[in-house]
């Protein structure tokens, strides 16, 4: 067995790792999930200088750092806290440390999609369909997927409608510019300017309307579904988040609304993008 050196990652990054270990060994014990990690980041090569030891069997001939153990043992305890694990397998190993995915827990590991509880995965996956992302956008969903993760769940829906909003305006820039005369573009200027959002809002969806037959089809697809529906069901749920209305919000919902916020934001720069070449 090889006793790896430190990872140079974040705690978000293993924390990734954690979960893809879980996903393909739903209960297990610590010292095995920190061996599993230990493979699994070999693999990936997020660890170098490993030797020559590179054969055998899944997550048998590395341990961790002690640094990383730890962060691993955070991570475990973190994921406990946020309901997706739980301590004990069965009657007979109910304590510590033995760990086994709550049924929440399967339907995080086993979604299709980017996972809030694996932000660096759920970000990376942003920035993969979108390089030119707006640095904001990412600043507001990091707090997002930070409140999600300790069920602080209206901060985390004011966050997500932050970076909606954020996107929305990106998008009124850029259809605003795509106006080349200066009198024209001047004229749909006035219609945006120092209006709430909601107004800018219904006048993009007015505008889009007027165009949308001009616009190439892979864009215009589900463009109401996508883009219109999303936006409106996301600014819905931060009104009731933002004021003291009493209003509950589920973590399912919060949960989906984290997932459909990938396609919405897609849809947006695949339109700014189009935009730009008018």
């Amino acid at each position: 067995m090889s006793r790896l050196q430190k990872m140079d990652v974040s705690l978000d990054q293993i924390r990734g790792l954690v979960l893809e270990v879980f996903k393909s060994v739903p209960q297990s014990q610590y010292v095995r999930v920190c061996s599993d990690v230990a493979q699994l980041a070999v693999s990936k090569g997020l660890i170098l200088n490993i030797g020559n030891n590179n054969s055998g069997h899944f997550g048998r001939e590395y341990v961790l750092d002690g640094n990383d153990e730890d962060r691993v043992r955070e991570i475990i305890w973190n994921l406990i806290v946020e309901g997706v694990l739980m301590i004990g397998i069965n009657a007979s190993n109910s304590e510590w440390p033995w760990l086994k995915l709550t049924d929440y827990g399967h339907s995080v590991v086993d979604s299709e999609m980017p996972m809030p509880h694996d932000p660096s995965g759920y970000l990376s996956s942003i920035k993969q369909d979108i390089p030119e992302i707006d640095e904001l956008i990412i600043t507001y969903m990091t707090e997002c997927l930070k409140a999600y993760r300790i069920n602080l769940l209206l901060s985390s829906t004011i966050m997500l409608g932050c970076a909606s909003e954020k996107a929305l305006l990106l998008l009124i820039d850029s259809f605003i510019n795509s106006f080349h005369d200066e009198a024209k573009r001047k004229q749909i200027y006035d219609k945006f300017a120092n209006r709430m959002i909601k107004r800018q809002f219904d006048e993009l969806t007015r505008s889009l309307t007027t165009i949308q037959s001009s616009i190439p089809k892979d864009i215009s697809d589900g463009l109401n579904n996508v883009l219109l529906g999303v936006f409106e069901m996301i600014r819905n749920y931060r009104n009731d988040a933002g004021h003291p209305t009493g209003v509950t919000i589920s973590k399912e919902q919060v949960y989906a609304n984290i997932q459909v916020f990938i396609p919405y934001l897609k849809k947006i720069y695949q339109l700014i993008n189009y935009f730009k070449t008018l």
